[in-house]
């Protein structure tokens, strides 16, 4: 496109106009910088710095520069950009006016959380009061760990060997066989219950039942605490044959999960009010332009997520540590804390006498506990990870439950002890759950504490005095 003009009809206003229209762009640079946390690895950061760049020529051009032609350049310049954003404004306004939606496909509006394998996405299928359940029955085929890994651009090289599988739900969205219909055993829990990255036969549960010889249903979901593990039990527990129900307690986020839950439960009875997990429509121009710009340029560089070494067996093995929020230490809980997690217990015993089931608790530790002193750490490793103690948060949740009548069973030496020997319980590299090893090693725990009576003291596990 040629210049129709080099000259500025008026010097004086076309000045004022380029060093206002610096100014905003550098105020813009300043919003967006603040918009992105600061981040080197947003585009938000560099286009901010882009604009506080351009913003900084324009105010110094237009104060120092005496030749009106290269003026009058830069007056276009500034004038068709004026031009560009008053149609991209029109454009947003006429977009959200007739309700376009930039992430629709078929007809749906697209959710972020399907860019990651099945097993990462939150339930959405809502319950009553503020829980949620995954939707089924449902199958999904890939390498979960390794999809994880790419999904967030990481560079680590530790799932170039794992083997696509393929994870089935059941009718009620949890992971078992379809012809299970009645069982001896149901054990809820989180995502590492569910653990949607390992084969069916590898599942903890799975492990349970074969060394146990007992039928066992599986009711784990990922982020869901105390209080809607209990719903699912309720719900999807009972069965004719069904003696023994079993909460997975997991230390590292639990606390602050069912602490959660509580507050969202009491605002739930209070207001009525619940929350929603329906995809938002994406109706702005602006954002869709950007999103469309960072997808293209694929800015965010890949990055290492292994902060640590685990130091055990005469070896080192590259990891990732669980980071913040840490596991709670009871001197360090606060009072809603400790008043939301003895309710729910007091709950748990409660739902399962009223379904005529023996309760348990299986107590499972974070990758913080389990490799506590066996660790050398990186200049990445977050650093309340690094100064992070062991509390006594085991004790605390088994005295409760000794006087509540739930049986405590404590996975925590079973897992201590292989890691002393070298062996990696938890998935190596970003994601912090149990392995496959891990998993075998908490379903024989369980299964010990299955067979036979249930004041029996299972192998590997700790029993309440």
């Amino acid at each position: 496109m040629s210049v129709p003009s080099l000259s500025i009809p008026n010097s004086s206003k076309g000045r004022v106009l380029i060093m206002i229209t610096g100014f905003l762009f550098g105020l813009l640079g300043l919003i967006l910088a603040w918009a992105s946390g600061w981040d080197s690895a947003s585009l938000g950061l560099w286009l901010s710095g882009a604009c506080l760049a351009a913003g900084l020529v324009m105010v110094i051009l237009a104060s120092v520069l005496h030749s009106c032609r290269i003026l009058g350049g830069l007056f276009w310049i500034v004038v068709n950009g004026w031009v560009f954003a008053g149609l991209m404004l029109a454009g947003e306004g006429v977009f959200r006016f007739v309700g376009h939606d930039f992430e629709a496909i078929d007809g749906r509006t697209r959710d972020k959380r399907d860019a990651y394998p099945l097993c990462f996405q939150l339930p959405d299928q809502p319950l009553p009061e503020v829980f949620f359940q995954r939707a089924g029955p449902a199958e999904w085929t890939g390498r979960p760990l390794g999809d994880l890994l790419r999904a967030r651009r990481g560079k680590d090289r530790a799932y170039e060997d794992e083997k696509p599988i393929t994870l089935k739900y059941d009718p009620d969205g949890f992971r078992n066989p379809a012809e299970l219909k009645d069982w001896d055993v149901v054990v809820v829990g989180d995502s590492f219950v569910e653990s949607g990255y390992l084969p069916e036969d590898q599942l903890l549960t799975s492990v349970a039942a074969r060394e146990s010889g007992l039928r066992v249903r599986n009711l784990g979901q990922v982020n869901t605490g105390t209080y809607a593990q209990i719903r699912f039990l309720q719900r999807f527990g009972r069965a004719p044959s069904c003696r023994r129900s079993v909460l997975v307690f997991y230390d590292g986020n639990d606390v602050i999960d069912v602490e959660q839950e509580w507050r969202d439960l009491k605002r739930n009875r209070q207001d009525g009010w619940r929350p929603s997990r329906e995809p938002v429509p994406q109706r702005s121009l602006a954002l869709a332009a950007y999103r469309a710009l960072r997808t293209g340029l694929a800015f965010a560089p890949p990055r290492t997520f292994q902060d640590a070494w685990l130091i055990s067996g005469g070896r080192e093995q590259p990891i990732t540590l669980r980071p913040a929020p840490m596991p709670v230490d009871p001197s360090r809980m606060t009072e809603d804390q400790s008043l939301a997690l003895q309710q729910a217990l007091a709950e748990y015993a409660t739902a399962a006498s009223a379904l005529g089931l023996a309760p348990t608790l299986l107590y499972l530790p974070s990758n913080n506990r389990t490799y506590h002193g066996l660790l050398r750490f990186s200049e990445r490793a977050d650093p309340q990870a690094r100064d992070w103690v062991p509390g006594d948060l085991p004790d605390w949740v088994r005295e409760r439950c000794k006087r509540l009548g739930i049986r405590f069973v404590d996975a925590c030496p079973a897992l201590r002890e292989a890691a002393e020997r070298g062996v990696l319980v938890y998935n190596p590299i970003l994601d912090t759950h149990l392995n496959a090893e891990g998993s075998r090693i908490v379903g024989q725990v369980l299964a010990a504490a299955l067979k036979g009576p249930d004041d029996a003291n299972p192998a590997g596990a700790q029993e309440a005095p």
